[in-house]
């Protein structure tokens, strides 16, 4: 259905309009998630919108401040009241669980739509939907695996009368509802993986490793299927339900749920299939999936040939001087890189070239590798270990060149490992030759036959990426898109980051050689945040960079520590939404890193004087922590629309940051510290860190005997502008639907509930495509509702919500 601007809908019980849209306003930078490095804008030039072309209107949909936990302050210029709301009550309809029944790729999601959590720590959400004790009882024993028996004993000794002989609807839409959510969670428990431990075992674990669904990014160019639109740039999983990658129609007796019919070199249907480990795949797949990177609980193979996973990457440098000119010698920079090992029988892809191992000659150190498919077919190539690195690729100086225009001019390389001596003085073993990847353009495949085709060979970790025929895929756990547009003003200052695993250093993406075992718990975390910059853009920029790796070598450092405390929140009892003591030392970690951060942005002497808000989102499994300084927001859509800020301004208008500043000996003149700033916290800001008596310096004796009574309470070395963020805590849904992270540039002009409502309707009507909604967003807030500030937007998707 296309929906046209100014035409009315209805969502889920929320009626919305379709705005107004228009071209982009001022120069701006728009990227979509497309894998789990690091996400931000390309270049940009900066041009000014024209006053002609600006069509100023405002329209508030009936529906945009409903559900919504926070009252925040919108300076609506035309005073235009919105129209009276009411609070909705979320039903169950027999009519809904009967669709969810028939189609199976929504009956896990129809049982998993609980109660929206009204209470969690540091936030109270208020418009939360009303149900029944009953109901609220029987939803939550699914989410939090408790048997609901109070609820059964309620509803089996209530009412003896003959009225209660002959159940309600009312009851029957509630028998059928337990009905449908004891099934599934009896589902859910078959497709576990407690073989792959605690963290794998129930899909309701708090601080897991497995992921409950994931998003395909193609890699590839889109299939133009016979002049069709193009299908979406990403797709989400299904829990407990395997994905077919092929050539089969949605038309024939074998349809593909990812269906690319371009894609010539297919085999068929289903020549590739992902899904989730599960214990009837036995121990050896287990095995195979945990010693491979850190897998996420899912793994694609292909029976046929067709499935081949992107190896590990590498770096060549020339090394020391030798008897025979300078040597080359070779980095790992992936985490378990060495596990694609050329063994016999195995078969590897690069561009249109494909190669088998025919022998391996351990006494010799060799192998011979033959060319099955490409421009070198047919031939046989040996590699000596004296040779490694091994380098193959475009380039004629390279080991051996093909001349196939799908390759990098060094693609990739054969490293040889040296054994390394074995126990009890026995001398040491064969080494092995192991194929890399040098960061290439397209990519070095190994295919998962021969001695990879086993169940759980091609395990996946974030980041991954992987091909079916010629078809590219990255594995993300979420997706993303980011809008950064400069608006009225002469300079950009913002900046946003997007770090899906933080089990990499952040500041080059790099393996650190750290022990695969001390990283369990970085591998499981997010980071994403917008900085809004003033006073120049160095800020922002050494934020980028400097922040997330704080985080990282404070987790790091804090890993004993931080695994003991998950360990102990596995097995208390206490509610998941209430704090635990993982979340208590993470609150402590995050605090310590913004303050080292800020602390070695404004120690040298040369610092500059600018200075930057930040809105801050770390993912620790289901764990969500939010962290703000300034004004900058992260809001939560939960299911349905509902708005969560989890996020407080920090402006001179609060009283608690006013009554701060003024302790410190400072004052607040027209709504800015000082008269100057108009935010209570951020980084950076040097000459407000210094303290009041630093910052008037020859005064300061005189101003301290002029004070009064009072004085004694103040503290004049005390900063009047602090970095110390504020932090909340909540655990994520599986229905939660998307974040949004933006600056003040689109606060100014939008309530929170109001840009939630426009991003969710734009969601729905795009299917997906964040990057493109966060622009749509940004042009609202500067063509329509006149933003003068820079607008940089960044929203993160949970899940398919759009597809229900």
């Amino acid at each position: 259905m296309v929906v046209q601007a100014g035409a009315g809908f209805v969502i889920g019980g929320m009626a919305g309009i379709v705005l107004a849209r228009g071209g982009a306003a001022g120069a701006r930078r728009v990227m979509a998630g497309f894998g789990a490095g690091v996400g931000f804008g390309s270049a940009w030039t900066r041009t000014k919108p024209s006053a002609s072309c600006i069509e100023r209107h405002w329209m508030t949909a009936p529906s945009l401040q409903r559900n919504t936990t926070k009252e925040t302050i919108n300076a609506d210029k035309n005073n235009r009241k919105a129209p009276s709301t009411t609070t909705a009550t979320t039903t169950t309809t027999s009519t809904s669980l009967s669709k969810s029944a028939r189609n199976p790729r929504t009956a896990t999601e129809a049982a998993m739509a609980t109660v929206p959590e009204s209470t969690w720590n540091n936030v109270q959400t208020s418009g939360t939907t009303a149900t029944t004790a009953t109901g609220a009882s029987s939803l939550l024993s699914f989410v939090t695996g408790s048997q609901n028996n109070s609820a059964r004993a309620n509803s089996n000794s209530s009412n003896t009368t003959a009225a209660a002989l002959k159940p309600s609807l009312q009851q029957q839409q509630q028998l059928s509802q337990n009905n449908m959510n004891n099934a599934i969670g009896q589902q859910m428990e078959t497709d576990a993986w407690t073989r792959g431990g605690r963290q794998f075992a129930s899909s309701r674990e708090v601080y897991t490793r497995s992921l409950f669904r994931i998003c395909l990014k193609f890699t590839t160019s889109e299939d133009e299927d016979e002049g069709k639109a193009e299908p979406a740039t990403a797709f989400w999983t299904i829990y407990g339900r395997p994905t077919t990658i092929g050539n089969g129609a949605p038309s024939s007796s074998s349809p593909d749920d990812i269906c690319r019919r371009m894609d010539d070199s297919m085999t068929g249907p289903s020549a590739g299939i992902l899904s989730r480990l599960t214990d009837f795949d036995g121990d050896q797949a287990a095995g195979y999936a945990l010693r491979s990177g850190m897998t996420t609980g899912w793994h694609v193979r292909g029976d046929r040939g067709d499935a081949a996973v992107r190896v590990g990457k590498a770096k060549v440098f020339t090394g020391k001087n030798g008897p025979e000119g300078p040597t080359r010698e070779a980095q790992i920079l992936s985490l378990d890189a060495e596990r694609w090992i050329l063994c016999k029988g195995a078969s590897f892809a690069a561009g249109n070239s494909v190669f088998n191992v025919e022998d391996v000659n351990e006494a010799k150190q060799k192998i011979t590798i033959h060319c099955t498919k490409g421009p070198m077919r047919g031939k046989l190539i040996d590699i000596h270990a004296a040779r490694c690195p091994f380098v193959f690729g475009r380039a004629h100086e390279a080991d051996l060149c093909i001349m196939d225009r799908e390759l990098s001019r060094r693609h990739g390389a054969v490293l040889y490992l040296p054994a390394r001596k074995a126990a009890r003085g026995k001398g040491p073993t064969a080494g092995t030759f192991v194929l890399v990847d040098l960061e290439s353009t397209n990519g070095s495949y190994m295919r998962l036959v021969g001695p990879y085709g086993y169940k759980g060979m091609g395990s996946l970790t974030v980041g991954d990426e992987f091909i079916v025929g010629r078809t590219g895929f990255s594995v993300n756990r979420f997706d993303y898109g980011i809008s950064e547009a400069i608006g009225a003003r002469p300079t950009m200052e913002d900046r946003t980051v997007v770090i899906q695993s933080l089990m990499y250093e952040p500041r080059h993406g790099y393996y650190k050689n750290e022990p695969k075992d001390q990283l369990q718990e970085l591998a499981m975390t997010s980071f994403a945040a917008v900085f809004d910059g003033h006073g120049g853009d160095e800020c922002s920029n050494y934020l980028v960079d400097a922040l997330p790796h704080h985080i990282r070598t404070a987790m790091y450092a804090e890993r004993e520590a931080l695994r003991a405390a998950i360990e102990s929140s596995r097995t208390s009892s206490r509610a998941e939404q209430t704090e635990d003591a993982a979340s208590e030392l993470m609150r402590k970690i995050l605090k310590g890193a913004y303050l080292k951060t800020d602390k070695e942005f404004i120690t040298p002497k040369t610092a500059p004087q600018s200075g930057s808000t930040a809105a801050t989102v770390i993912l620790l499994g289901r764990r969500l922590f939010a962290a703000n300084v300034g004004d900058s927001r992260v809001v939560l859509c939960r299911e349905g629309g509902q708005c969560v800020e989890l996020t407080s301004d920090h402006k001179p208008s609060r009283p608690d940051e006013a009554a701060r500043v003024r302790a410190a000996g400072g004052f607040i003149l027209h709504k800015r510290v000082m008269g100057e700033l108009a935010i209570t916290r951020a980084f950076g800001d040097k000459s407000f860190k210094m303290g009041i008596k630093a910052m008037l310096e020859d005064e300061a004796d005189e101003i301290a005997r002029g004070l009064n009574e009072n004085s004694e309470t103040k503290d004049l070395t005390a900063p009047l502008v602090s970095a110390e963020p504020e932090i909340a805590s909540m655990v994520l849904s599986h229905k939660d639907e998307f974040l949004l992270l933006a600056c003040d540039g689109l606060f100014d002009v939008f309530r929170s509930q109001d840009a939630i409502a426009l991003a969710r309707q734009e969601l729905i009507a795009h299917r997906g495509e964040p990057a493109e909604v966060a622009r749509i967003l940004s042009d609202q807030a500067i063509r329509v509702r006149r933003s003068r500030d820079n607008v940089s937007i960044l929203i993160i998707v949970l899940r398919p919500f759009w597809e229900l």
